[in-house]
Parts: structure tokens; sequence; C-alpha cells
């Protein structure tokens, strides 16, 4: 029995080692976050820099891999550029497109769809991924410097720090 779960494992670790290759992503290679924490970081990083890739990371306590009931709150700083409107194709949360995608000002407000069926009640850490990609049209602030920005779960809130540098 030991030998067919150890198969089973190691398959499961090289189908997403391979998986990972097919869509050109790399090994993750970041600290994994304390639990409350956030992480923010825009793709390029410099002043001015349009339109960006900006990926936000925070570490929570989820419900079977799942961030929980209400929407989340993305509280960008004044100083980023941010459009009136950002299509649901251009954000993924959780790997997927939320429901609806609402902007007003700088906080952009995600509605991610629910859990088909019965919810597991398994209760743990967990990381969920935000990114906010190029065609979602955000602009870094033109100024360098370090921006802080938020994000609401629910009842979790996070603080992250953006990190821009001269052009």
């Amino acid at each position: 029995m030991r030998g067919i779960l150890g198969a089973a494992a190691t398959a499961a670790v090289l189908a997403g080692i391979v998986a990972a290759a097919a869509i050109g992503a790399r090994p993750a290679t970041h600290l994994v976050l304390p639990v409350g924490s956030a992480a923010a970081v825009a793709v390029p990083a410099t002043a001015g820099a349009h339109p960006v890739t900006l990926t936000l990371r925070a570490r929570l306590l989820m419900t079977c891999g799942r961030p929980g009931p209400g929407p989340i709150v993305v509280s960008l700083p004044a100083a980023e550029r941010v459009p009136r409107a950002i299509a649901r194709s251009a954000v993924l949360a959780g790997g997927s497109a939320p429901l609806t995608v609402r902007v007003a000002g700088h906080t952009v407000t995600l509605t991610l769809p629910r859990p088909p069926g019965v919810t597991c009640m398994v209760i743990a850490p967990g990381t969920l991924t935000i990114v906010f990609g190029r065609a979602a049209g955000l602009g870094n602030p033109s100024a360098a410097g370090t921006y802080a920005l938020s994000v609401r779960i629910g009842a979790q809130s996070f603080r992250a720090r953006l990190t821009i540098k001269p052009a």
C-alpha cells in the first residue's frame, strides 16, 4: 500500500512540475508569508511605468483553500494610476477571474464565485494571490518610493507595501 501511495505522490509532484513548465511558470522562490500579512509587487517596478502587472499576496486562514465570504476590496495608493473600469478578464483572484470587478477611485472591489456544492470544513493557512494583468491598465506612481495599499477580504484586513524604483 505504501508503494502505491508513494508512487501516486511522486506522480502528482511530477505532473505539477510538467504543468508549470508547460505554461512557462517558474518555481516559487519567495518565502512564505506569515498569516495576517500581505505583499505587493509591480512589474515593471519603475516610476511612471504603464501598464504594469500588479501581484498581491495575502496570507490568511482559508476554508478549503478559499478566502471565505465577502468581496475582496483592494485600496490602491492615491498616486497609482487606476482606470475607471477594469475588465474581469484582466484580473485573477485565486487563479480564476472574479464574477465582478468594480472600480471607485483607487478602490477595486472583486466578487468571487461561490464554491459549488458542499464546502468542506478544513480551516488552514493559505495564500490568496490576486493578479491585475497589464490589460487592467494600472500604472505606477510617477515618483519612486514605497507606497502602502490594503486588501480586505470579508472581515480580514491586510496591509502591503509597494516599492517603486526610479525610472
